[in-house]
């Protein structure tokens, strides 16, 4: 397999206790000459894991935000292009080929890919994930945090990929609570802060606290079809509405809060 230099593409990833996911993601990595892994100091076996493959360098940083390590991990690069990847993402083989492509006789600045959702290792006939750009020109993007999520701003035109990419997440469900509970914070605080609107319709959506559950739950089963996919459907289904609740149980309880330091406030006064 002829591998393609690190002056033309590199592979970025953030890590943090990645053992059960990243096989999968380097085992498809391995027709690049560089993969930069940019771990935030992980305890398991993800850094034994990155060291058994020869085209990996391993960096770490502390994590403050998704921006920043996304943007300190750009900084070590020197490619033309970067492949922007999270440790669950698995590549498929047209993806591979049309990256070959793009990055040989593409004419945009960053390309968008559509994703699909496996659950215990099999295949959902849908998901609410929007695509997301992963392959882009090293000197034309950069990320910036909103929320719980990090997005990427690209300056210049945008192309799309035919083929997707796996999302294969396979950590313990202990693990995926704990770090929604973290994002639900963040959110929160996102949708209550007066200087981040103007809000999308979702966003409204789901500062009302009562719909997007429901929304969410009817769109996952009925909408996207998951109840024909048996219990992987309906664990899906699940986590995503459970997600909703979640930042709803959060903004209730933040709008109370501050409702009653408000009242503290005025009986001081």
């Amino acid at each position: 397999m002829e591998l393609i230099p690190a002056t033309s593409l590199t592979a970025l990833i953030l890590t943090k206790n990645e053992e059960t996911n990243l096989n999968r993601c380097l085992n498809k990595l391995t027709w690049l000459e560089r993969v930069v892994i940019l771990d935030s100091f992980s305890t398991d076996r993800t850094l034994e894991i990155a060291k058994s493959y020869p085209n990996v360098v391993i960096c770490q940083r502390t994590f403050d935000s998704f921006a920043n390590q996304c943007n300190y991990g750009l900084s070590l690069l020197a490619s033309e292009w970067v492949l922007s990847l999270d440790a669950d993402y698995v590549l498929t083989d047209g993806f591979i080929k049309e990256t070959k492509s793009f990055i040989k006789d593409g004419d945009k600045m960053g390309y968008w890919v559509k994703f699909k959702f496996l659950v215990f290792g099999k295949m959902l006939m849908g998901n609410n994930t929007t695509p997301r750009a992963v392959l882009f020109k090293l000197s034309q993007g950069y990320y910036y945090d909103d929320g719980h999520c990090h997005r990427l701003t690209i300056n210049g035109s945008m192309g799309n990929f035919r083929s997707c990419i796996s999302h294969d997440d396979r950590k313990p469900l202990t693990r995926w609570l704990n770090n929604q509970d973290g994002y639900s914070i963040k959110e929160s605080e996102k949708l209550l802060n007066p200087a981040a609107q103007p809000f999308s319709l979702s966003s409204k959506i789901r500062k009302t606290k009562v719909f997007a559950p429901f929304i969410v739950f009817f769109h996952c089963l009925f909408v996207k079809g998951l109840i024909f996919n048996g219990w992987t459907g309906w664990h899906y289904t699940l986590q995503r509405t459970m997600v909703e609740m979640l930042l709803a149980i959060r903004l209730i309880e933040k709008e109370n809060l501050s409702k009653e330091q408000d009242q503290d406030v005025k009986e001081i006064d």
